[in-house]
């Protein structure tokens, strides 16, 4: 279980997570939704130990999370950020490599069958001797994920993994995350689709200004009110989930 305890977070005096606290359960993909500006990725950056809470606190099966020294840290939970820019030259198989770091010393062959694995789901082998600084963004998505995947975390934070996938491999990837929660990983992803998320996560958590608004099963917390005062638009009928803006108040 991850408990999010009173999570609070400030930056030159502006909060921008206030007070938020959740229970999340392994097994299950969780999604992270709500407007631009509203703390998704500081959630994942603060959950993942990158940045440090002004108060609160983060637990993993009752143990402090952000306590953990930076290795132990690096072996429970791995983080696939939003920005997929590098500028060094390193190979797809260097990134994915650096995976491998935090689980100490491997034979090669152990390492190679790892990373061959983690690049085959996510259909990146082909990509293994490319330079990182010379595909495309869509393949750095997917590399970046490979990389998270080889160290086996229990616990894996996505940014908007999908978001420059084309649709085949969006598909690949939200049915390989599936594959994963029901093999015990807590997943959390931040996602501005909700037609995917209404469709691939067990649960959502809507935000909104820093604060957590809803939480639960997507039917049960994503209704009209949600969708005018949150996100601003509002369910235009037709064949599917269709979504037209709200009028601007005057």
């Amino acid at each position: 279980m991850l408990e999010v305890n009173a999570l609070s977070f400030e930056t030159l005096q502006r909060p921008l997570i206030k007070n938020m606290s959740l229970n999340l359960k392994p097994g299950c993909i969780h999604g992270i939704i709500g407007p631009n500006g509203s703390g998704k990725t500081t959630l994942l950056k603060l959950l993942a130990g990158i940045w440090r809470p002004s108060s609160g606190q983060v637990l993993w099966h009752k143990q402090d999370l952000l306590a953990l020294d930076r290795l132990s840290l690096s072996r429970t939970v791995s983080l696939v950020p939003q920005n997929t820019q590098i500028h060094f030259d390193f190979t797809v198989y260097d990134i994915v490599k650096m995976g491998i770091y935090p689980l100490g010393t491997l034979n090669n062959e152990d390492s190679t069958k790892r990373i061959r694995r983690a690049l085959e789901q996510v259909d990146a082998w082909h990509l293994r001797d490319r330079y990182a600084t010379f595909i495309s963004n869509g393949e750095r998505q997917r590399m970046y994920i490979a990389r998270s995947l080889v160290t086996e975390t229990p616990l894996l934070l996505l940014d908007e993994p999908t978001s420059n996938l084309d649709i085949r491999h969006q598909l690949e990837i939200w049915e390989l995350l599936k594959k994963l929660a029901t093999e015990g990983k807590l997943i959390l992803i931040a996602n501005h689709d909700l037609y995917t998320t209404e469709r691939f996560c067990d649960e959502v958590i809507i935000l909104n200004q820093g604060c957590c608004v809803r939480n639960g099963i997507y039917h049960e917390v994503v209704d009209t009110e949600i969708l005018r005062s949150v996100f601003g638009v509002e369910e235009s009928g037709g064949r599917g989930r269709q979504y037209s803006a709200t009028p601007a108040e005057a």
